[in-house]
């Protein structure tokens, strides 16, 4: 009787659901066939100002509540197309320039790909895309239906208002700080440096009015024209698009972003290098200081003198440097991400060149730094690394002098890898019983008048100091470390532990060389990073550790300021050693894993605010991921401490 019962309920309850299907809304829009059943969308028609306008009115990040059908021209298709859909811009002219994106359109049935010059309507709803790295606007539509209404065929190229790059730069200037133009400009010029490789059919180049005048406008991801594989320098090209004056760390760099391109000349690689007036690294200061805060000069400078220090490694064929007028005059004149000539492989210092570019007023934190970035540069001598001390000098068994230590310093050779440097305890700054590392100097007599800073130092084995009686003013010392000279003025030996005091050492061990313990533990300031540089590449301890910045324009640094090691969202880092790595231990800034999005290659990740823990890894080699995709310095994983263990 119950199964009877049971049976007549389920009946009954089907039947009132189907009587009441009518009611019920679909999961998604059920198109129209055209037989008057249904109503049709209400959309909103407006031109491609007004489009803008309507979006900018709106909160960044956000999309409209409302459906718009837009009318205009596409002024240029970006990408290829993919899954039946591709991105172009349009305008409400021919050559309206980019005003509003149709961002992964829909292709309508029948049509291949989409056609600059076609009029065209897009239906969708606005939004406020702000790049989160940029904070530059941009106004679209996301996969918008779209109905061709003329086919173009592509025969109409966007032109604008003819200006020099001088008068480009001008008008950029003009525009609010990150402000694009409303109307279109076709810029001519010369290329004079082609920068990166090309991607999507576009490259980015810089241009001036003459072919050395150096970096005056960007032609930032500049579109290919058909049959030509690159762009190259000495090109006479003409570029048309918006004008745009894009701003980061207080630079203002005036450019057109995604500019059709027009070839008038065709250099054959442009067999013409850029020169200018010749200066001496003293003058190029004083210049460059003459000028306002984080402005360029008009004219073009050639600045001789001697490489004194180099920054980081190779990067995209370029590498940074200090240089001054002579291979002792330490850190006067910058020469920011310089293009390594055809040939070399990095720079060195002790070499003698000539660097050609705009000098360039850079200020950050008060701090002024004169340099010409992305110079072109001429070596006139190799020094070969500068005029080390030769031989095995520098090791355990024959460690460095401190007067020879000085020399390398004041030569301006330092050194990449640790060495070792014996001496007298001359003086004590500081011995941090809380961090467990001290400020201390060197010398060859013990006196105080020709000495060497170390700074932040570890004691026998890399162990932290325990007490202040740890170490006093005349012990005899061998120090394991970097020589570098900090500010421009203060020789120091970084990254660094003793390996003997009073001849007694931490049970015969050497300090460096390999991992040879079932432990390795040492702070991110041991590595004898520079501070605020990017690098690809540290060893340390029998360890390499690279980067790896995961499409961020920011890559992992170090720091001085709270000696941490940062990695910013998406970036990345490797840890390798010459044998099995069972587990890693990151010691944080408190706060700076609150998020807990971290992901490693090997083994389980577990993430307590301020470590990051590693178990399970089990292999030589592990990629710690930041996979936070907030901003700000929540989302920045600033690693302070590295405690490594290894397989038995």
């Amino acid at each position: 009787m119950k199964k009877t019962f049971k049976t007549l309920l389920f009946a009954t309850l089907g039947l009132l659901a189907l009587a009441s299907c009518e009611d019920v809304p679909a999961p998604y829009p059920v198109p129209d066939n055209g037989n008057g059943n249904g109503d049709e969308p209400t959309t909103i028609e407006v031109n491609c100002a007004q489009a803008i306008e309507l979006t900018n009115a709106l909160a960044d990040g956000a999309t409209s509540t409302e459906t718009y059908t837009i009318t205009g021209y596409i002024t240029a298709v970006v990408g290829d197309v993919s899954r039946n859909q591709q991105t172009f811009w349009m305008a409400d002219t021919k050559n309206g320039g980019r005003m509003f994106e149709a961002y992964w359109a829909n292709l309508p049935e029948g049509v291949s790909a989409f056609t600059a010059g076609s009029k065209v309507k897009i239906t969708g709803n606005l939004t406020k895309y702000v790049n989160s790295n940029t904070g530059k606007v941009t106004a679209e539509i996301k996969n918008p239906t779209v109905e061709i209404l003329e086919n173009g065929e592509g025969e109409d190229t966007p032109s604008g208002t003819e200006v020099t790059c001088a008068q480009a730069v001008e008008l950029t200037n003009a525009l609010a700080d990150g402000g694009t133009s409303s109307e279109t400009y076709t810029v001519t010029g010369y290329i004079t440096e082609v920068v990166g490789s090309v991607s999507k059919n576009q490259q980015t180049f810089w241009m001036a009015d003459t072919k050395n005048g150096g970096k005056v406008f960007e032609a930032y991801w500049a579109n290919l024209p058909e049959g030509v594989s690159e762009f190259k320098t000495g090109m006479k090209v003409k570029i048309t698009g918006n004008l745009m004056k894009y701003v980061k760390g207080g630079k203002v760099t005036p450019e057109i972003k995604n500019a059709n391109v027009e070839i008038l000349e065709n250099s054959e690689g442009g067999e013409d290098t850029p020169s200018g007036t010749e200066i001496t690294c003293a003058k190029a200061a004083e210049l460059t200081n003459a000028l306002a805060d984080g402005a360029t000069s008009l004219e073009t400078y050639t600045v001789a003198g001697y490489i004194t220090e180099v920054v980081g490694s190779v990067s995209r064929n370029q590498q940074s440097f200090w240089m001054a007028d002579t291979k002792d005059g330490g850190k006067v004149f910058e020469a920011y991400y310089a293009n390594l000539p055809e040939g070399v492989n990095e720079f060195k210092a002790g070499m003698k060149v000539k660097i050609t570019g705009n000098l360039m007023k850079y200020v950050k934190d008060g701090k002024v730094t004169p340099e010409i970035k992305n110079a072109n540069v001429e070596i006139l001598e190799n020094g070969e690394g500068g005029d080390t001390p030769s031989g095995d000098a520098g090791t355990l068994d024959n460690p460095y002098t401190v007067a020879q230590a000085l020399e390398i310093i004041n030569a301006g050779t330092y050194t990449k890898d640790k060495v070792y440097v014996s001496g007298i305890v001359s003086k004590i700054d500081e011995i941090s019983t809380q961090y467990g590392n001290a400020t201390y100097y060197i010398s060859d007599d013990g006196k105080t008048d020709k000495q060497l800073q170390v700074f932040r130092g570890y004691t026998l084995g890399g162990e932290k100091f325990q007490s202040e009686d740890d170490l006093m003013v005349g012990d005899k010392v061998i120090v394991w470390g970097v020589l570098t000279l900090y500010n421009s003025k203060t020789p120091e030996i970084t990254g660094s532990q003793l390996y003997s005091i009073n001849d007694e050492t931490a049970g015969g061990g050497s300090g460096g060389g390999s991992a040879t313990g079932d432990a390795s533990s040492f702070n991110a300031a041991d590595l004898g990073l520079t501070n605020g540089a990017a690098f690809d590449k540290v060893t340390y301890n029998g360890l390499t550790i690279t980067t790896d910045g995961g499409g961020n324009n920011n890559t992992p640094k170090y720091y001085d300021s709270g000696s941490n090691l940062r990695m910013y969202p998406k970036n990345s880092i490797t840890i390798s050693a010459g044998k099995t790595i069972s587990s890693i231990k990151l010691t944080c800034f408190s706060g700076s894993v609150a998020n807990g999005n971290v992901k490693a290659s090997k083994g389980n990740v577990n993430v307590s605010d301020p470590t990051i823990s590693i178990t399970g890894i089990n292999d030589k080699s592990v990629t710690i991921t930041n996979n936070d995709g907030s901003t700000g310095a929540a989302s920045q994983i600033r690693i302070v401490k590295f405690d490594i263990t290894y397989a038995e």
